[in-house]
């Protein structure tokens, strides 16, 4: 796992390069702390940290093919390097290094850019061709990597995270206005925008070329598609086709030459992970972490042990107390270079942090609700169809009933708020409402905290991705579809991403592994989703290796007290984060909006708390920008 960044110099106005080069990849120390690398040809330069994983002392970078024409700077893991090097020794290729990065100017100098449909991993590189001088960007197909770029006159830069952006000249600080609304209505910036006006992230399974023409249109080349007419299996059959292929994906990723090991929720997708591990290598080598928590409401750690136990794992639980994860929160908001609302960032990387002191790199269970339909609201599309049809007049009278309710504390779909939520967007669009179930701000309530009409712009990400949509005539597929080409690529990856290389540990996800993402992509929903029953064939596949018991026991969900927080010391910090108009949120949101979200909460008439939570995400991040700070577009 590295980090990249580089710039072009198109009018050699730069005073400095090296030492620009020099300061963007500072940035990144924490993605990289073994080693860095420096190139530079002319106008293009490269720089990377890396995080030593495979082929220790023979994998620096900038990496070049035979005759150094090709070179590359490369942030994440081919899973079929050992594949792709004897098929390209085979034709002529010579390697020096066992590293899979050198795997990619082989495979570029062989067949181009053709090479990306033959690379399988979680990638973002940057390749210098010399000989047809251009420079050659790339994402992986699930979006697991980050890649930010940038154009300005005369220059073009790019990098792993925004700070590397921002510490070249050419690259501004203002805030895109229409970034914000996104923020507020989806918990996070989708791409392909940034918070900063004038920088784009590079969609997942695209690439995109700069040479003497300029900067041209990022190229698709992998497309998340749901089949149409999903394949006739029996469920003993698909239970066996993911079992395999589930199996064949971590396979892949514990190739490693440091300690390896993987979370341990106790959910069934992390138990999955670690039951197929256990079918590679012995058990007792299979080193599983995970977090106890002192609130026994937020306390997974006895299905993790019992997990463990079962499978006989090196088990090796962190013990919690809910004041260490407060104590927590703002170091982190404070070091995202993009804001986003999910507050697990927080004890992800707090558990990255611990794992971090036994091993190098650690698999992970995430991808597997997205993919196999694990949320309730799947369930809830269907009943909306129904719903829809009812009278208005009947909608309202049940609207009337809930808001006399008192608030909902828990987290479940059946509460007070959310039901609210349901019947308000019943009139929306299928692709509108399945954002807006999970949105902190509704639309109307994102223009009284800006001050600014609803841009269009804000909704186009979604509008877009559902017009790609080609499965079957299902709101379930079409639900399943959107959250992963939309929730998982800019709230989830990006969680990972970041509060994992906070702590220099890399990540690797087997339920986000091409294959598997293309098998169920051939399943029909009702495979997923029966009746109230989410996550049906993963579930049925856990009970080859736990008790039935274990495996459909009540769904937790990985949640803070945050309710709680923000009735005492997380809410005073709060009101000091927005209540003034020289800091945080400064000139982005209304301050007696926020003013008035919290005193509703702390009276206890609303929950408000997934949408303090962002907020105060969005203060901390504006805090830590502060000095630079940039004018809303």
């Amino acid at each position: 796992m590295c980090g990249i960044c580089g710039f072009i110099d198109g009018r050699g106005a730069l005073g400095d390069p090296d030492g620009i080069l020099r300061a963007m990849n500072a940035t990144l120390i924490h993605r990289g702390p073994d080693d860095e690398g420096y190139f530079r040809d002319g106008s293009v330069a490269l720089a990377m940290r890396r995080l030593s994983i495979i082929d220790l002392e023979g994998g620096h970078q900038p990496m070049a093919n035979e005759d150094g024409r090709v070179r590359v700077v490369f942030n994440g893991a081919i899973y079929n390097f050992k594949e792709l090097r004897e098929d390209l020794e085979s034709r002529g290729h010579t390697f020096r290094t066992r590293s899979d990065t050198e795997v990619i100017v082989h495979a570029y100098e062989e067949w181009g850019l053709e090479c990306l449909n033959r690379l399988d991993g979680m990638f973002a590189f940057a390749l210098h061709d010399a000989g047809q001088r251009r420079l050659v960007l790339a994402r992986d197909r699930a979006g697991k990597k980050p890649l930010y770029y940038a154009e300005a006159p005369g220059h073009f830069v790019f990098g792993s995270e925004l700070k590397a952006l921002l510490a070249h000249p050419a690259v501004g600080r203002d805030i895109d206005p229409v970034a914000l609304q996104q923020y507020l209505l989806f918990g996070s910036v989708l791409s392909p925008r940034s918070v900063f006006d004038g920088v784009s992230k590079l969609l997942e399974a695209h690439y995109l070329v700069v040479d003497e023409s300029g900067v041209g249109p990022p190229r698709r080349y992998w497309r998340h598609a749901l089949a149409r007419e999903p394949e006739r299996r029996s469920p003993g059959e698909w239970v066996d086709a993911v079992d395999g292929t589930l199996r064949d994906a971590v396979h892949r990723r514990l190739e490693a030459d440091v300690p390896l090991g993987v979370f341990l929720s106790g959910g069934v997708d992390s138990s999955l992970v670690v039951a197929q591990m256990c079918q590679l290598m012995p058990p007792g080598r299979v080193r599983t972490f995970s977090i106890a928590m002192d609130d026994p409401d937020h306390d997974e750690s006895r299905w993790s042990r019992e997990a463990a136990e079962r499978m006989g794992t090196e088990h090796t639980e962190f013990r919690l107390e809910l004041s260490q994860i407060q104590s927590e929160i703002d170091g982190v908001l404070d070091r995202l270079d993009e804001p986003i609302a999910d507050s697990a960032v927080v004890p992800f990387f707090i558990v990255s942090s611990l794992a971090r002191q036994h091993v190098k790199v650690a698999l992970a269970g995430d991808g597997g609700d997205e993919l196999f339909g694990g949320y309730p609201k799947y369930a809830a599309h269907r009943w909306a169809a129904m719903a829809g049809k009812l009278p208005r007049v009947f909608r309202q009278m049940l609207e009337t009933l809930l808001k006399r309710m008192p608030a909902s504390r828990g987290a479940v779909f059946l509460n007070r708020d959310k039901m609210l939520g349901f019947l308000g967007s019943l009139h929306q669009p299928l692709e509108i409402r399945n954002q807006l179930w999970v949105s902190p701000f509704s639309p109307d309530s994102v223009e009284r905290l800006t001050g600014r009409p609803l841009d269009e712009a804000a909704f186009e990400p979604v509008l877009r991705r559902a017009a790609e949509y080609e499965g079957p005539d299902d709101p379930v597929s079409k639900a399943m579809y959107l959250d992963f080409v939309l929730i998982m690529h800019d709230i989830f990856n990006v969680k990972a991403d970041r509060a994992s290389m906070m702590a220099s540990l890399e990540v690797r996800e087997p339920f986000l592994d091409t294959a598997l993402v293309e098998l169920a992509a051939q399943m029909p929903s009702s495979a997923k989703i029966r009746g109230l029953e989410t996550k049906v064939v993963l579930k049925e596949l856990a009970c080859r290796y736990y008790p039935k018991g274990f495996v459909y026991r009540k769904k937790w969900g990985f949640g803070l007290p945050l309710a709680s927080w923000f009735r005492g010391e997380l809410g005073d910090r709060f009101a000091e984060e927005t209540g003034d108009a020289t800091k945080g949120l400064g000139d982005l949101v209304d301050p007696s909006a926020c003013a008035d979200l919290l005193t509703a909460h702390k009276r206890g008439g609303s929950n408000n708390a997934a949408r303090l939570w962002a907020l105060y995400a969005l203060a901390r991040w504006r805090r830590g920008w502060a000095e630079s700070r940039g004018t809303v577009g």
